[in-house]
Protein backbone atom coordinates (compact mmCIF):
# COMPACT_ATOMS: atom_id res chain seq x y z
CA UNK A 1 0.00 0.00 0.00
CA UNK A 2 2.80 2.21 0.71
CA UNK A 3 4.60 1.63 -2.53
CA UNK A 4 0.90 2.10 -4.19
CA UNK A 5 1.06 6.01 -2.47
CA UNK A 6 4.28 6.76 -3.11
CA UNK A 7 3.69 5.78 -6.94
CA UNK A 8 1.24 8.00 -7.26
CA UNK A 9 3.29 10.86 -5.79
CA UNK A 10 6.00 10.70 -8.19
CA UNK A 11 3.56 10.69 -11.01
CA UNK A 12 1.81 13.29 -9.82
CA UNK A 13 4.63 16.18 -8.72
CA UNK A 14 6.31 17.08 -12.60
CA UNK A 15 2.78 17.19 -13.90
CA UNK A 16 1.97 19.97 -10.87
CA UNK A 17 5.38 21.33 -11.13
CA UNK A 18 5.86 22.19 -15.30
CA UNK A 19 3.18 24.84 -14.25
CA UNK A 20 5.05 26.67 -11.83
CA UNK A 21 4.21 29.29 -9.27
CA UNK A 22 3.90 26.30 -6.28
CA UNK A 23 2.23 23.89 -8.52
CA UNK A 24 -0.78 25.96 -9.13
CA UNK A 25 -2.90 25.31 -12.47
CA UNK A 26 -3.19 28.05 -14.43
CA UNK A 27 -5.95 29.89 -14.65
CA UNK A 28 -9.23 28.67 -16.62
CA UNK A 29 -12.51 30.36 -17.88
CA UNK A 30 -14.02 33.99 -17.32
CA UNK A 31 -10.54 34.65 -15.44
CA UNK A 32 -7.94 33.32 -18.55
CA UNK A 33 -10.19 35.89 -20.93
CA UNK A 34 -9.14 38.75 -18.92
CA UNK A 35 -9.26 42.12 -20.79
CA UNK A 36 -9.16 45.53 -20.30
CA UNK A 37 -12.00 47.69 -19.37
CA UNK A 38 -13.42 49.98 -21.63
CA UNK A 39 -14.39 53.56 -20.37
CA UNK A 40 -18.04 52.57 -20.14
CA UNK A 41 -17.43 49.62 -17.69
CA UNK A 42 -15.43 51.07 -15.13
CA UNK A 43 -18.64 53.46 -14.27
CA UNK A 44 -20.78 51.44 -12.15
CA UNK A 45 -24.74 51.20 -13.74
CA UNK A 46 -26.40 52.92 -11.18
CA UNK A 47 -28.98 50.40 -9.91
CA UNK A 48 -29.89 52.04 -6.16
CA UNK A 49 -29.50 55.88 -5.06
CA UNK A 50 -29.55 54.67 -1.44
CA UNK A 51 -25.84 55.64 -1.15
CA UNK A 52 -26.84 59.30 -1.95
CA UNK A 53 -27.95 59.63 1.66
CA UNK A 54 -25.08 59.24 3.05
CA UNK A 55 -23.53 62.98 3.91
CA UNK A 56 -20.49 63.47 5.81
CA UNK A 57 -20.18 65.23 8.78
CA UNK A 58 -19.10 68.63 8.47
CA UNK A 59 -17.20 68.89 11.75
CA UNK A 60 -15.62 66.87 14.45
CA UNK A 61 -18.05 65.81 16.47
CA UNK A 62 -15.70 63.74 18.96
CA UNK A 63 -13.99 66.96 19.98
CA UNK A 64 -16.82 68.78 20.05
CA UNK A 65 -17.78 70.64 23.49
CA UNK A 66 -20.21 73.30 23.13
CA UNK A 67 -23.22 71.10 23.56
CA UNK A 68 -26.52 72.76 23.13
CA UNK A 69 -27.47 74.79 26.01
CA UNK A 70 -31.70 73.86 26.51
CA UNK A 71 -34.23 72.39 24.46
CA UNK A 72 -34.79 75.36 22.21
CA UNK A 73 -30.69 75.04 21.05
CA UNK A 74 -30.85 71.21 20.58
CA UNK A 75 -34.31 71.78 17.87
CA UNK A 76 -32.35 74.56 16.25
CA UNK A 77 -29.84 72.64 15.74
CA UNK A 78 -31.72 69.26 14.80
CA UNK A 79 -32.89 71.56 12.03
CA UNK A 80 -29.37 73.28 10.87
CA UNK A 81 -28.31 70.05 10.67
CA UNK A 82 -31.83 68.52 8.63
CA UNK A 83 -30.83 71.54 6.21
CA UNK A 84 -26.96 70.60 5.95
CA UNK A 85 -28.30 66.97 4.88
CA UNK A 86 -30.86 68.39 2.54
CA UNK A 87 -28.41 70.03 0.78
CA UNK A 88 -25.76 67.03 0.79
CA UNK A 89 -28.26 64.64 -0.81
CA UNK A 90 -29.13 66.33 -3.38
CA UNK A 91 -25.87 66.87 -4.45
CA UNK A 92 -25.00 62.93 -3.86
CA UNK A 93 -27.93 62.25 -6.24
CA UNK A 94 -27.45 65.09 -9.06
CA UNK A 95 -23.83 63.68 -9.26
CA UNK A 96 -25.21 60.06 -9.38
CA UNK A 97 -27.40 61.08 -11.72
CA UNK A 98 -24.58 62.88 -13.84
CA UNK A 99 -22.57 59.59 -13.77
CA UNK A 100 -25.07 57.29 -15.32
CA UNK A 101 -26.15 59.96 -18.45
CA UNK A 102 -22.26 59.38 -18.39
CA UNK A 103 -21.89 55.78 -18.53
CA UNK A 104 -25.18 55.52 -21.30
CA UNK A 105 -23.39 57.80 -23.56
CA UNK A 106 -19.76 56.50 -23.59
CA UNK A 107 -21.84 52.70 -23.69
CA UNK A 108 -23.46 53.96 -26.85
CA UNK A 109 -20.34 55.40 -28.50
CA UNK A 110 -18.20 52.73 -27.90
CA UNK A 111 -21.18 50.67 -29.53
CA UNK A 112 -20.84 52.70 -32.62
CA UNK A 113 -17.69 52.54 -32.94
CA UNK A 114 -17.98 48.84 -32.39
CA UNK A 115 -20.72 48.30 -34.95
CA UNK A 116 -20.30 51.33 -37.63
CA UNK A 117 -22.60 54.21 -38.00
CA UNK A 118 -26.20 53.45 -38.98
CA UNK A 119 -28.52 54.61 -41.02
CA UNK A 120 -29.83 57.90 -39.88
CA UNK A 121 -33.37 58.53 -40.08
CA UNK A 122 -35.01 61.41 -42.26
CA UNK A 123 -35.29 64.73 -40.62
CA UNK A 124 -38.87 66.66 -39.91
CA UNK A 125 -39.74 68.19 -43.12
CA UNK A 126 -39.13 71.85 -43.38
CA UNK A 127 -42.91 72.55 -44.27
CA UNK A 128 -43.60 70.71 -41.01
CA UNK A 129 -41.00 73.03 -39.22
CA UNK A 130 -42.47 76.05 -40.64
CA UNK A 131 -46.15 75.09 -39.69
CA UNK A 132 -45.23 74.63 -36.19
CA UNK A 133 -43.51 77.93 -35.34
CA UNK A 134 -46.01 79.71 -36.69
CA UNK A 135 -48.19 78.08 -35.08
CA UNK A 136 -46.12 79.20 -31.97
CA UNK A 137 -45.75 82.80 -33.27
CA UNK A 138 -50.11 82.48 -33.13
CA UNK A 139 -51.49 85.28 -31.02
CA UNK A 140 -53.40 83.58 -28.45
CA UNK A 141 -57.33 83.27 -28.55
CA UNK A 142 -59.31 85.66 -26.42
CA UNK A 143 -60.71 83.90 -23.67
CA UNK A 144 -58.92 80.74 -24.22
CA UNK A 145 -57.12 78.89 -21.06
CA UNK A 146 -53.80 77.63 -21.87
CA UNK A 147 -52.82 76.45 -18.35
CA UNK A 148 -52.04 72.79 -18.21
CA UNK A 149 -53.71 71.12 -15.39
CA UNK A 150 -52.83 67.64 -15.78
CA UNK A 151 -49.24 66.64 -16.81
CA UNK A 152 -48.96 62.73 -16.62
CA UNK A 153 -45.79 61.55 -15.93
CA UNK A 154 -43.09 60.43 -18.68
CA UNK A 155 -42.89 56.56 -19.31
CA UNK A 156 -40.49 56.73 -21.85
CA UNK A 157 -39.71 52.76 -21.98
CA UNK A 158 -43.48 52.41 -23.07
CA UNK A 159 -43.82 55.27 -25.00
CA UNK A 160 -40.90 54.25 -27.41
CA UNK A 161 -40.86 50.91 -29.63
CA UNK A 162 -38.53 47.75 -28.93
CA UNK A 163 -37.00 47.73 -32.08
CA UNK A 164 -35.22 51.10 -31.97
CA UNK A 165 -31.67 52.13 -33.32
CA UNK A 166 -28.93 52.33 -31.42
CA UNK A 167 -29.25 56.43 -30.80
CA UNK A 168 -32.76 56.23 -30.33
CA UNK A 169 -32.43 53.55 -27.74
CA UNK A 170 -29.77 55.80 -26.01
CA UNK A 171 -32.65 58.64 -26.43
CA UNK A 172 -34.92 56.41 -24.25
CA UNK A 173 -32.28 55.52 -21.57
CA UNK A 174 -31.58 59.07 -20.92
CA UNK A 175 -35.46 59.94 -20.58
CA UNK A 176 -35.89 56.97 -18.28
CA UNK A 177 -33.08 58.14 -16.10
CA UNK A 178 -34.50 62.01 -16.01
CA UNK A 179 -37.71 61.11 -14.69
CA UNK A 180 -36.46 58.45 -12.00
CA UNK A 181 -34.29 61.30 -11.08
CA UNK A 182 -36.90 63.70 -10.56
CA UNK A 183 -38.89 61.18 -8.83
CA UNK A 184 -36.21 60.24 -6.20
CA UNK A 185 -35.27 64.11 -5.99
CA UNK A 186 -39.26 64.81 -5.47
CA UNK A 187 -39.51 61.67 -3.01
CA UNK A 188 -36.92 63.20 -0.85
CA UNK A 189 -38.11 66.61 -0.82
CA UNK A 190 -41.74 65.10 0.55
CA UNK A 191 -39.59 62.99 2.89
CA UNK A 192 -37.09 65.64 4.35
CA UNK A 193 -39.93 68.19 4.56
CA UNK A 194 -42.05 65.78 6.77
CA UNK A 195 -38.99 65.06 8.92
CA UNK A 196 -38.26 69.13 9.51
CA UNK A 197 -41.64 70.64 9.85
CA UNK A 198 -41.86 68.16 12.45
CA UNK A 199 -39.16 69.93 14.47
CA UNK A 200 -40.44 73.26 13.20
CA UNK A 201 -43.79 72.08 15.15
CA UNK A 202 -41.56 70.61 18.08
CA UNK A 203 -40.01 74.54 18.32
CA UNK A 204 -42.46 76.34 17.95
CA UNK A 205 -44.00 74.56 21.56
CA UNK A 206 -41.15 74.23 22.80
CA UNK A 207 -41.08 78.62 22.59
CA UNK A 208 -44.39 78.90 23.59
CA UNK A 209 -44.05 77.07 26.84
CA UNK A 210 -40.85 79.31 28.22
CA UNK A 211 -42.70 82.22 27.36
CA UNK A 212 -45.85 80.79 29.29
CA UNK A 213 -43.93 79.94 32.21
CA UNK A 214 -42.76 83.57 32.96
CA UNK A 215 -46.73 85.14 32.43
CA UNK A 216 -48.64 85.80 35.19
CA UNK A 217 -51.90 83.56 35.82
CA UNK A 218 -54.39 85.96 34.38
CA UNK A 219 -51.58 86.82 31.12
CA UNK A 220 -51.47 83.13 30.79
CA UNK A 221 -55.27 82.65 30.23
CA UNK A 222 -55.43 85.59 28.04
CA UNK A 223 -52.71 83.94 25.97
CA UNK A 224 -54.40 80.47 25.76
CA UNK A 225 -57.97 82.24 24.84
CA UNK A 226 -56.29 83.90 21.80
CA UNK A 227 -54.25 80.61 20.50
CA UNK A 228 -57.49 79.01 20.94
CA UNK A 229 -59.35 81.53 18.50
CA UNK A 230 -56.81 81.49 15.95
Amino acid sequence: MARATQELKSTQQPAMAQYGDGGKLPPTGPAAERRELEPSEKIPALRNVAPGVFVPFHEDILSKTDYPRDRIDRVKRILESIDYQREGVKENLMYLFEREKQRILLEAQEKEQELGLQDAKPGVHPAEVDATLRSMEAPAEPGCDYNIRFLPPLEPHRSLATNLSLRDRTVQGLLSLVESGVADLNGYERHINGIRDYYVDCLAKEVARIEAAGMRPEERGRAQVAEAEM
